[in-house]
């Protein structure tokens, strides 16, 4: 009858290899015949460390134990460095592949990644990838915004989120960071460039407050303006003069010439006007052919030589319609801020009762009510 070997076990010291049966190589590694063999599982893998000993160690139980948990953790890191090297990878892709500049800072601020158009925006060559050089620029372009409320948001909580906006090399970029703790820790930035946004707003913003044919304030922003002024007046005790222009006989000009032609009067006496005021003047068209000027810090006496100026100057220039050359005159009303309780629609009844003096006086002329 055959009987099956047993199948050979190791004691937690060893055994000896007296009885066993061991392969050559076993032999050829150890230059002899081995006299004793160890074995220990490695935790968390299926592998088993052998030591094979020419004589009977002593400690073999805790040698291998020592060398098994060394293993099993050596085993543990690679498995942990390699899987955060394809981590890493993924995201360095990933924000190479961003839209938008982005720029991550890890929290000891020893490691960043940033993507080509943050390098752009940043001035930041191919070479440049150093923390401290990444870092130092963001500083730059932050700092050279002169935002306190943005930098004290910051500085009194380094994790805060935060906006700002930052003009940049004639683009405009809405900047917005925050802190992050989610497999990555650090602050991480994002520039949106925003600025066709911004041109459309304005273009939006200078259809609604202007003129379309004069490119005057149109009334409503006008009296916007208006208020503006006045609180300034108040505020700081300077003088204010407000001259309301009506050119004469307009509709003639209409049912002689023609509408366009009418437009065409319009568009020369505002740019005539335009060219006299100074950048704080403030001009607006109340309708038809009735205009407005706001003169800051112009009493009423410095308000009447520049409505006298301005009036002479029309009556001086007449207007080319393309069949005729059309002579035109304005009447011209002007009142100052009398106190720091004078009422704006107060202040716009006195320019216009003077206004109409001036009409009823002959037109072409400037009437001023203190």
């Amino acid at each position: 009858m055959h009987h099956a070997r047993p199948k050979a076990t190791f004691p937690p010291a060893g055994r000896s290899t007296s009885d066993l049966r061991l392969p050559t190589a076993f032999t050829l590694m150890c230059g002899k015949r081995p006299a004793w063999i160890g074995a220990k599982q490695i935790a968390g893998t299926g592998l088993r460390l052998l030591a094979l000993c020419s004589q009977e160690p002593p400690f073999l139980e805790s040698q291998l134990e020592a060398a098994a948990a060394t293993m099993a953790e050596l085993d543990r890191h690679g498995a942990k460095s390699e899987l955060e090297r394809l981590q890493q990878d993924r995201i360095s892709a990933l924000i190479r592949s961003l839209p938008v500049p982005f720029v991550f800072v890890d929290a000891q601020a020893t490691d960043a990644l940033i993507n080509n158009d943050a390098r752009s925006l940043l001035r930041l060559s191919p070479t440049e990838g150093g923390v401290e050089r990444i870092a130092s620029a963001l500083r730059d372009l932050i700092q050279s915004q002169g935002d306190a409320a943005f930098h004290h948001q910051l500085a009194a909580d380094p994790r805060a989120a935060a906006t700002f906006y930052a003009p940049h090399r004639g683009r405009a970029y809405k900047a917005h960071t925050q802190w992050i703790d989610d497999g990555l820790v650090g602050r991480i930035w994002t520039f949106h460039d925003i600025t066709e946004e911004r041109r459309l707003e304005e273009a939006l913003r200078v259809l609604a407050s202007t003129d379309h044919l004069t490119g005057a304030l149109n009334r409503r922003a006008f009296q916007l303006a208006f208020r503006s002024e006045v609180a300034r007046c108040r505020r700081y005790g300077v003088a204010l003069s407000l001259v309301m222009l009506d050119l004469d006989h307009f509709k003639r000009v209409n049912d002689t010439y023609g509408h366009q032609a009418g437009d065409e009067v319009l568009k020369e006496t505002s740019s005539l006007i335009r060219s006299s005021l100074r950048e704080s003047d403030i001009f607006g068209r109340l309708g038809g052919e009735e205009f407005a000027l706001l003169l800051p810090h112009t009493d009423l006496d410095q308000g009447t030589v520049l409505a006298e100026r301005l009036r002479k100057a029309i009556a001086d220039k007449p207007v080319n319609v393309g069949s005729a050359l059309v002579r035109i005159t304005t009447s011209v009303g002007i009142t100052t801020c009398r106190s720091q309780t004078d009422p704006i629609d107060t202040m716009m009844r006195r320019a216009d009762e003077a206004l109409y003096a001036a009409k009823a006086d002959g037109r072409d002329r400037v009437v001023s009510i203190p």
